[in-house]
């Protein structure tokens, strides 16, 4: 058996999250019914990261073994003619026994946008949240401050997760853009659920004025999901990268995005 690495992306919205569900309509889900069509033989994925339901993915990294005769070009034709047309298939190759998709992982990429406007954007709107009201977006970047670093993110993890623990490091939280399309890229060694969607929705209420300057401190702080702000909602959250080799900096994973297709304000 030669064990393959699979890069994939996804809108999320069709999609009950990455995860198997029981009624099927997980991403795993129809990945591995896919392959298992193409390849005539029961397929196992595992999948780097557990994005929610709604939440899009420009690069998920998945394996899976097979014996089946290595032809690139067929298994990528043959593969984006049996998924939704909401999946595609970036690359797939054989890699290293040793690789796994999660535990060779040295960081992850993730990137929320915000429209800043009432005015309606057909094309971005569906991945982005709509926030009508002023932001103060040097308050939120000097409260995202707070956020660098190895904390035990309990009041930004979701109530139901199963996480033995809530400690996880941060290595960069950066708000990019002062137009109406606003970013907010979080860079880690790994995430709890729902955690970058917490850390955005308590920064907007922060820009909005619900909470004062040094309140992100103080909510880390309390160990309490309760403390915090609100937990924005999936559409404007993507999963940008997932680092093998040594993590890249918020700028230049955006300049690298905008030097192909790209949300036009």
């Amino acid at each position: 058996m030669t064990l393959y690495r699979l890069d994939l992306r996804y809108d999320g919205r069709p999609f009950q999250g990455w995860q198997s569900q029981p009624d099927g309509s997980g991403v795993q889900d129809h990945l591995e019914k896919a392959l298992r069509t193409f390849l005539r033989h029961e397929v196992k994925v595992t999948g780097a990261s557990r994005t929610d339901s709604g939440v899009h993915a420009e690069q998920q990294v998945a394996t899976f073994s097979s014996e089946a005769p290595f032809d690139e070009r067929r298994w990528l034709r043959s593969l984006h003619g049996l998924l939704p047309e909401a999946v595609g298939i970036k690359a797939v190759a054989p890699v290293a026994a040793e690789f796994h998709p999660i535990l060779s992982a040295k960081g992850k990429a993730y990137r929320y946008r915000l429209w800043l406007s009432e005015s309606r954007h057909p094309f971005g709107g569906p991945y982005a949240w709509t926030v009508t009201q002023p932001l103060d977006l040097p308050l939120m970047r000097a409260e995202a401050a707070a956020f660098v670093g190895t904390h035990d993110f309990t009041s930004f993890c979701a109530a139901d997760s199963s996480a033995k623990t809530k400690v996880r490091s941060v290595f960069e939280v950066a708000i990019l853009g002062d137009g109406p399309l606003v970013e907010i890229w979080v860079l880690g060694g790994g995430f709890l659920k729902q955690m970058v969607r917490s850390m955005v929705g308590t920064l907007v209420a922060v820009g909005a004025g619900r909470f004062p300057a040094g309140s992100v401190a103080k909510m880390l702080a309390a160990l309490d999901r309760k403390a915090a702000g609100q937990t924005a909602p999936a559409l404007g959250l993507s999963l940008v990268e997932i680092f093998y080799e040594e993590p890249k900096s918020a700028d230049a994973l955006r300049a690298a995005a905008r030097s192909g297709f790209c949300f036009d304000t």
